[in-house]
């Protein structure tokens, strides 16, 4: 059965001599991994880029399945600065998208990111912070308050795993966030930058605790 879906490049490596695999998220199926057949040094493979949507056919009667005809849809461009940052987002999709989860809406997500770039003057590590708290939200494992508490500008505030975001206690002010940095993280306004880092490490052990293997790597380079 040939089936016809739009989709993103988000990883390729090098299969034998003469081919490569590439890993294309797809609204409906999420992470596909497709056979790429042709030299892997020449022009060709670079014809399928990263950060433009493509709509690609592969046949799904295959146990591996190769591409078989792409064309693109649509080219997303932003500043080289956010390229390293980019290549963070693909890591971070290809190593945490697993069946079950709501690919559509993480696609449209992930596209209307990439045109926000475009016009973008944010700093990459608040970008990515925005990215994964809203990739976290999607998966059902996104930052909360406690139930029993709200959020008061002069109040200090602490995670808690189990609850989400409590008032702090004294020994826990070094590993803290006011009131309102906490508002603005809520409300995608976030600027300050030691408050995105420790928001970030937060990020990263809820990651550790959903994929006990996950190791990533892309963020260290910007």
């Amino acid at each position: 059965m040939i089936i016809t879906s739009n989709g993103f490049l988000i990883h390729s490596r090098k299969y034998k001599e003469t081919s490569s695999i590439i890993y294309v998220f797809t609204p409906l199926k999420g992470m596909q991994s497709l056979l790429f057949k042709g030299k892997y040094t020449n022009k060709e493979k670079f014809k399928f880029s990263l950060f433009n949507e493509y709509q690609f056919s592969y046949d799904e009667k295959y146990t591996f399945p190769f591409l078989s005809k792409f064309e693109i849809i649509k080219i997303y461009s932003f500043d080289r600065k956010y390229y390293l940052l980019g290549l963070y987002i693909n890591e971070l999709l290809y190593k945490t998208l697993k069946q079950g989860y709501d690919f559509e809406k993480i696609y449209d997500y992930y596209k209307s990111f990439l045109i926000n770039l475009s016009s973008s003057s944010g700093s990459c590590i608040a970008l990515a912070l925005l990215f994964e708290k809203n990739l976290l939200d999607n998966l059902g494992y996104g930052l909360n308050i406690d139930s029993d508490h709200t959020i008061e500008d002069s109040i200090n505030y602490s995670y808690d795993f189990d609850y989400g975001f409590k008032v702090s206690e004294k020994y826990q002010k070094k590993c803290s966030i006011n009131g309102k940095n906490l508002r603005d993280f809520f409300s995608n306004k976030m600027i300050d930058e030691n408050e995105t880092i420790y928001l970030r490490n937060i990020i990263k052990q809820i990651l550790s605790k959903i994929y006990p293997n996950i190791i990533l790597n892309g963020d260290k380079l910007f």
